[in-house]
Parts: C-alpha cells; structure tokens; sequence
C-alpha cells in the first residue's frame, strides 16, 4: 500500500505530486465523489448479479454504437483517441457501457409497476407554470410595483425591463418559463400554484430578494415519458441511498494515507 500512495499521480512543471499528496488535498477539499461513485457502481452489479440481470454481446454493440453517435466518432481511429486522451482502453469502454446498461435494467426492474402509482401519490408536484418576475431588494418597492400592474393597468413587462435586479431575465421583461412545486422556494410555490394564470402575485421573499410574479399559465401533469422517465429515476436513487446505508464498505487507501493500520 505505501509504494501505491507514493507513485506519482501528475507532473506540474517538472515537479512530482504523488497520489498520497493528490489524495489528501480531495480529503482536505471533501471531494470523494470518485470513491462514492464506485461504491455505487459495486453495489448495482451485486444487484444486478443477485436478480440475474445480465447484458449481451447485442445490447453491448448497440450501447457502443449509440455512444459513438453522440460523441461524434464515427470512426474506429477517433474512438482510440477519444479513450487515449483519457488514458482508458477499449477494455474500459466496454466495462463502463456495461455498468451503464446493468445499471438502467436494474432501474427498470426495479421501479416495474411502481411509477403510475407514485405519480399518482405525488401528482401535485408534477404540476408546473410558466411564470415571469421583477426581482426588488426591497418590500415596499415591491408591493408599489404589484399595485403599479394590478390596480394602475401598468405592463408588468415593461415594469420588469426597468426595474428587476435579475440579470438573467431582465432582458427578456422578466420571463422566467416552467417551474412546478418542487423547482422553487416553498413560499414561491405556494404563491404561484394557488393563483391562475394571467394574475400577478407577492411580493414574496426568498434569499434572493422580493419577487413580483406573474402567473402566464398552468399545466396539468401528464404521465408522459419524460416524467415516467424522471419517476423511475427518483425511485432508483432512493433505492440506492438505501443500499449505501445498509453497505459496509470502507477505504483502506484512505487509512494508510492518514497514517493508520490499514484494515485487511
């Protein structure tokens, strides 16, 4: 373990950093995402091996080739230097396309027949509206500018060219576009979605500031295939919180680097 810690893990100018030294600054900085990542992808091939989930030669050919069609590789000379420019072989192509299948057929095995009931379970939080805003640092601004629209006949648009603090949709006179319930502040939320479409609603606050808001429409979720497909998504993703928690792992390469025995 000492001699694989002190390997040199990059160059800068000539000078050495050695994987103990790279590890303990992603220590130091909270960033494991690359341990956590392949914990998970352990636990879904011990999932997938416990329910028989496996992955053909086919379905591997396919998952390749749609892979070079997204990344534009059309030849198999491009594929080599896509995968020489990240240091990777055509072995580890093929073992991270097949993670990625067994990952989504452990997905679709295990949210089978449980999507049409969480939608409906949870069918407010699907709903979404189009809404637009002026974003003020202060209330009384706020309430002046709501009563300039709803009791003077001022345009909101204009209102929000002039006078909105948000860089982002000031030049578009504050058009924001969807959000649903879980998209934003709970007080936004609970403004926005118990109001209909052409009213303008707040001032409310949120870190941010205070918003005027206007309501352009609503949308009645639908249980089409992007929200069929971000269902599925969230049941896995509390699946495999849940096996994180019930996991015994541990990181002996972390333990040598603190200077511990290293567990066998």
């Amino acid at each position: 373990m000492a001699d694989l810690v002190e390997h040199v893990a990059l160059t800068v100018n000539g000078e050495t950093v050695s994987l103990r030294d790279a590890l303990k600054r992603a220590l130091w900085r909270g960033e494991l995402g690359f341990l956590q990542d392949a914990r998970d992808a352990v636990l879904i091939r011990q999932a997938a091996e416990e329910r028989g989930i496996t992955v053909s030669d086919d379905e591997l050919q396919e998952a390749a080739a749609a892979f070079q069609d997204e990344h534009e590789l059309y030849e198999a000379a491009a594929v080599e230097a896509w995968l020489e420019s990240r240091s990777l072989t055509l072995d580890d192509w093929g073992a991270h396309l097949e993670q990625e299948l067994l990952a989504r057929k452990l997905q679709e095995a295990l949210t089978e027949g449980k999507v049409e009931q969480y939608f409906a379970e949870n069918i407010l939080s699907f709903e979404s509206a189009t809404i637009s805003q002026i974003l003020v640092d202060d209330v009384d601004v706020a309430e002046e500018l709501r009563a300039q629209v709803v009791e003077d006949g001022l345009d909101f648009y204009a209102l929000a060219r002039k006078y909105s603090l948000d860089e982002e949709t000031r030049p578009a006179s504050g058009y924001v576009g969807a959000v649903t319930r879980r998209s934003v502040d709970a007080g936004m939320s609970a403004a926005i979605f118990g109001a209909k479409p052409g009213e303008v609603v707040g001032p409310v606050q949120t870190e941010r500031g205070w918003h005027v808001i206007k309501v352009e429409s609503r949308k009645t979720p639908l249980l089409d295939e992007e929200t069929a497909a971000h269902i599925r998504n969230l049941l896995f993703q509390e699946w495999l919180a849940e096996q994180r928690d019930k996991a015994r792992w541990s990181i002996p390469l972390l333990r040598e680097i603190a200077g511990e025995e290293s567990a066998a």
